[in-house]
């Protein structure tokens, strides 16, 4: 393994060669199979971080009254702008809305699969700027991208052999297996895929990128034909499955304007479909939706509701979460997962992963996948039984029989999802931010073939934001996902029990594991990052 050497570059470090001055050095390219690390955050900066998340938590533990902690709701809906309600209610609205994906991911696939494969356009685009933008696509607009999705695009086009028309014509319309109607099956394929892309650096081959788009393609189209409606948007699409979780979060829906309409409707067009229309693809009744979690804002039922009484509203961020009455072991071991993955995600990319890597393997002498395969596994359980032994210390405090450590286990795993999203926001943020102008050259030569179509080709431009800049908003991000956490902890405390001193008791030692989860995702943040291409 080549020595982590630093050199008189305050921003950039590199294996073993002194880079040129200034921050041109990445963006040069002159050595592309050499990794390019981040300097982290200071440790000042993340100590105050750590003091902030602490502060929080013990302020908020010691001044918090009986005031229920779910603030006053409001809802604006979108569809009232004239110009927006007429553009949805268009047939080719949907179709509109995917072209563009569709165009980008047959780009990706045609750069890796024909194009140079050591260096195209088809990496960057996909993990550089579609991966690290969904995460902030989801904070801001919910599931916004499942109504852009190119592989349901695709599964419309096969089914219906149409372009004007989603109509499902095609197809066995097969039940869903009834011990599968939970998303279990995407947690195992959000795992294998992690496992995968890590364990062969999948991010920097673009042949295996596009491999990756294929197989998701080819199996929402195979599952299009096989199953009813869009079964595997539901139960099985990791990207769908992720966003959905995070979308609780988000400060836009999809939900009835009056509930009273939707009950004496008799048609309930918008669940069954007409002549027209599918109906909803994923199998909700827009009348009782009340969480983000499964709509695919596909607009399908806005369109076939004969009443006019769906909405788009924009509500205040965490609604869904603040409201959460009843939870689930699939969504609640989800939540758990995200969070150990995203962070697993960013441990690969430390020096110090390295290392752990190379003395297990010469302690054991096991092969590179077995170590890292061993590494993921112990790295995805810690955060699971370190939550189970929070939950199982409150149980011990409260003394409610009525409510168990397996019950709080699955409530309180809700209040993770903000640490989780913030510290994946936080990531995604030094990617996008700092690597994100790697893509104008490539703009010029997408195929890694010496073109150079716009005048960019060999063109260096610099990070969109400064270090400085990058690190306090890292920090910040990760301050503010754990203020959600302590908060919505402490409305699923409310939910759990009605005795203030056992509302009390079962907070503490489950906001220590949060803030144990939010200081490792400072210390995270501090360490030198792997840096996927040029900054």
């Amino acid at each position: 393994m080549l020595e982590l050497t630093s050199t008189n570059d305050p921003v950039c470090y590199t294996t073993g060669l002194v880079p040129s001055p200034g921050s041109q050095f990445i963006a040069d390219g002159l050595h592309p199979d050499i990794p390019h690390v981040m300097q982290g955050v200071p440790s000042w900066l993340a100590m105050c971080g750590v003091i902030l998340i602490i502060f929080t938590s013990h302020y908020y533990v010691s001044a918090r009254n009986s005031t229920d902690t779910l603030r006053r709701s409001w809802r604006f809906n979108l569809l009232k702008f004239g110009f927006l309600n007429r553009l949805v209610k268009k047939q080719w609205f949907p179709l509109f809305l995917q072209s563009f994906s569709v165009m980008i991911f047959i780009l990706i696939l045609s750069a890796g699969l024909f194009g140079s494969p050591k260096h195209n356009i088809g990496p960057v685009l996909t993990w550089t700027w579609w991966w690290a933008l969904l995460i902030f696509l989801v904070l801001g607009f919910g599931k916004a991208f499942c109504a852009i999705c190119p592989w349901e695009a695709l599964s419309s086009l096969v089914t219906s052999l149409s372009l004007k028309s989603r109509m499902k014509k095609l197809g066995y319309e097969q039940p869903w297996p009834k011990w599968a109607k939970n998303i279990f099956p995407a947690i195992l394929f959000f795992i294998l895929l992690t496992w995968f892309e890590l364990g062969n650096n999948v991010t920097h081959s673009p042949s295996m990128t596009a491999t990756l788009g294929l197989v998701m393609a080819g199996t929402a189209i195979l599952s299009a034909i096989i199953f009813e409606r869009r079964a595997f948007c539901r139960y099985a699409c990791l990207v769908g499955r992720v966003t959905g979780l995070y979308a609780l979060f988000s400060p836009v829906e999809l939900r009835p304007e009056s509930k009273e309409v939707c009950t004496t409707c008799t048609s309930k067009a918008c669940f069954r479909g007409t002549n027209e229309q599918t109906g909803c693809p994923t199998l909700l009744f827009p009348g009782n939706l009340k969480e983000n979690t499964y709509c695919t804002l596909c607009t399908e039922c806005i369109r076939a509701c004969p009443h006019d009484n769906i909405g788009i509203n924009l509500r205040p961020p965490a609604s869904d979460l603040f409201n959460k009455i009843r939870f689930q072991w699939d969504e609640a071991t989800l939540a758990i997962v995200l969070l150990a993955l995203t962070s697993f995600h960013g441990l690969t990319m430390t020096p110090l992963w390295g290392t752990l890597n190379d003395q297990l393997r010469l302690a054991t002498g096991l092969g590179p996948v077995f170590s890292f395969t061993i590494l993921m596994l112990l790295m995805l359980m810690a955060p699971i039984l370190l939550f189970w032994a929070g939950a199982s210390f409150a149980k011990a405090l409260t003394q409610d029989a009525s409510v168990g450590a397996g019950k709080i286990f699955k409530a309180f795993a809700y209040s993770v999802i903000p640490v989780a999203l913030f510290y994946h926001l936080a990531h995604n943020s030094m990617h996008f931010f700092l690597e994100a102008p790697s893509i104008i050259p490539l703009l010029s030569d997408p195929f890694g073939f010496g073109w150079n179509l716009f005048g960019t080709a060999g063109a260096h431009y610099g990070p969109l934001l400064t270090l400085e800049t990058l690190w306090g908003i890292q920090v910040v991000l990760i301050v503010i996902g754990h203020l959600y956490g302590v908060l919505i902890a402490d409305r699923v405390a409310r939910t759990l029990f009605r005795d203030p001193r056992r509302i009390l008791r079962s907070l503490v030692p489950l906001l220590l594991t949060m803030v144990l989860f939010s200081a490792y995702s400072i210390w995270l943040i501090a360490q030198p990052m792997e840096m996927r291409s040029g900054m």
